[in-house]
C-alpha cells in the first residue's frame, strides 16, 4: 500500500502539544492535513507549535486550558465541536510529573498534581467528546500511557495513573465499539525535557542518541485515523519499533468448591503457568478458562 495516511478536515485535538511528544505529534498531524487544535496551559509555546503548522502550509489553533480542570477541559472539547461542526478525534497526552520517590515520601499535593493531569485530565477530555462521537456516529480517542504501568522504581503514583489509562482504554473500547468510537492507548518514550532530568547520565545519552520524539508520532496519529486498524489496545512506540502490549490470561490452577489454602499452596506453580495462555481485551474474556457447570 503507497498511498499517503491523509488526515484532510479532521478536527483533531492534541493535549498537552506544545512542547516534547506531544508537539511532534501535533506536527505530524497538521503535516497530513488535520485542523489541529493544539491545548497546553503554556499559551505562547501552544502558539509557536501551532506558527510552526500553518508555517508549513497546514491548519491549526491553540487551545490554552488545563485539563485537570474538568470544566475547561469540556469548554475545551464543546467549544472545538461547535466551532468546526466536528471532532474527529482526541490525542491525549498532557500530564504533569513524573518520579517522586518511595511511596511513604509522596505528599497528596504532589499525588493530585499527577493524577490529576495524567488520570482525570484524560477522563475528562474524554467524556467531554463521548457524546459528541456518538452523535456523529464515530471517532478516536487516543490515550498516552507507559510503560511504567508495569511497574518501576520510585514512581509509584505516575505508575498508577498511568494504569489506570489501561482500564479506561479497554472500558471505552468495549462501550465505543457500537458506536465507531475506537480507543486506543499510546505508550511512547522519547527524548524530551522531563527524560533529561534522568540522574543517569548514561540513560540520558542512550535516550538522547537513540530515541527522538518524533519517532513515537506515525503509530499515535495511525490510531487517530478514520481507518485506525484496531481497538482496545495497548502499542509501545519508540525508537522506531511499534509494539503491542498484551494483557493475558493462564488457565491456572481449578479446584472449584473444593478449593483450599493448602491446595493453592501445593499448586502454585499451576497458578502462574503459562502454557495455554490468552490475551485477554476485557474483563470477559477470563471466563473462558472457566470448566464445567457455574454451581455458584
Amino acid at each position: 500500500m503507497t498511498d499517503a495516511v491523509r488526515f484532510d478536515d479532521q478536527v483533531i485535538i492534541v493535549t498537552g502539544a506544545a512542547r516534547g511528544i506531544g508537539r511532534e505529534h501535533a506536527l505530524l498531524l497538521g503535516s497530513r492535513g488535520a485542523v489541529v487544535v493544539v491545548n497546553d496551559v503554556s499559551e505562547a509555546h501552544a502558539q509557536q507549535t501551532v506558527d510552526d503548522i500553518i508555517n508549513a502550509g497546514g491548519r491549526a489553533e491553540t487551545a490554552v486550558a488545563s485539563i485537570a480542570d474538568p470544566v475547561a477541559a469540556a469548554a475545551m472539547v464543546t467549544e472545538t465541536h461547535a466551532r468546526h461542526g466536528r471532532l474527529d478525534a482526541v490525542l491525549n497526552n498532557a500530564g504533569n510529573g513524573g518520579p517522586t520517590g518511595p511511596i511513604d515520601t509522596v505528599d497528596d499535593t504532589v499525588l493530585h498534581k499527577i493524577v490529576d493531569s495524567h488520570l482525570l485530565g484524560s477522563f475528562y477530555a474524554a467524556r467531554a467528546a463521548w457524546p459528541i462521537m456518538v452523535a456523529a456516529g464515530g471517532g478516536r480517542i487516543v490515550f498516552t500511557t507507559s510503560g511504567s504501568s508495569m511497574g518501576a522504581a520510585g514512581m509509584p503514583v505516575y505508575s498508577m495513573a498511568k494504569a489506570g489509562l489501561w482500564g479506561l482504554t479497554r472500558a471505552l473500547a468495549v462501550e465505543g465499539a457500537p458506536h465507531n468510537i475506537r480507543v486506543n492507548a499510546i505508550l511512547p518514550m522519547g527524548y524530551t525535557k522531563a527524560a533529561s532530568l534522568n540522574p543517569n547520565e548514561d540513560t540520558r545519552q542512550w535516550m538522547e542518541n537513540n530515541f527522538p520524539p518524533a519517532l513515537c508520532s506515525p503509530a499515535a496519529a495511525l490510531l487517530c485515523h478514520p481507518d485506525a486498524p484496531c481497538t482496545g489496545e495497548l502499542i509501545s512506540s519508540a525508537g522506531g519499533r511499534v509494539a503491542r502490549i498484551a494483557t493475558v490470561g493462564v488457565p491456572g490452577f481449578d479446584a472449584g468448591a473444593e478449593l483450599t489454602i493448602e491446595a493453592l499452596r501445593d499448586r502454585w506453580e499451576d497458578v502462574v503457568d503459562m502454557h495455554g495462555s490468552k490475551v485477554l481485551m476485557m474483563g470477559r474474556d477470563e471466563l473462558s478458562f472457566f470448566q464445567g457447570p457455574a454451581a455458584f
